[in-house]
């Protein structure tokens, strides 16, 4: 004997409606997630040969990424903000004599991956390329650099904060 048939039906389509409203909030919850998924690997291309099952590539947009650590491992660091120093454009203040290096930051970085520090390199390359007016040809990334408290100057960094500081090299 089954217990739904002793039921009339109003009471079923009550259950079915508090059903389909559970089901339906899931489903919702799920999308969200993949949603914030898709956001987090949109623009990644991994290009890879599934008969020696080795990746030939890594790219997210147009930086290739060249670093022999897994891009979804953690970065040893954690709170660290990217930094870039652009060569050879500076702004120069003429009644001062001074001249000031364009310096380009990431956001802060609490616990990193190195997707999200990949993620961060192309943004700081688009901040340049608004800066140039083009793309510059240095686009694959080999190299993450931690920089040094000798090097906060050149970087014009406060001394004073308790944030790690990293920095890049991309070669053609």
């Amino acid at each position: 004997m089954n217990y739904l048939d002793i039921l009339d039906d109003d009471l079923l389509n009550k259950i079915f409606d508090i059903l389909a409203d559970l089901y339906e909030s899931e489903i919702l919850i799920a999308n969200n997630k993949l949603l914030k998924v898709k956001k987090l690997v949109s623009g990644l291309t991994i290009d890879a040969d599934p008969e020696y099952y080795s990746v030939n590539y890594i790219s997210y947009y147009n930086i290739t990424y060249y670093i022999d650590n897994y891009l979804y491992s953690k970065y040893h660091l954690d709170n660290i903000i990217i930094i870039y120093r652009l060569k050879l454009i500076v702004n120069y203040n003429a009644e001062n004599n001074t001249h000031t290096p364009i310096i380009l930051k990431s956001k802060l970085l609490k616990k990193p991956l190195y997707l999200d520090i990949l993620r961060e390199i192309y943004n700081i390359y688009m901040e340049q390329t608004k800066i140039f007016g083009y793309y510059d040809n240095k686009r694959v990334l080999n190299n993450i650099i931690p920089v040094k408290k000798s090097e906060y100057n050149y970087y014009n960094i406060n001394k004073n904060n308790n944030f790690n500081y990293i920095t890049f090299t991309c070669d053609y």
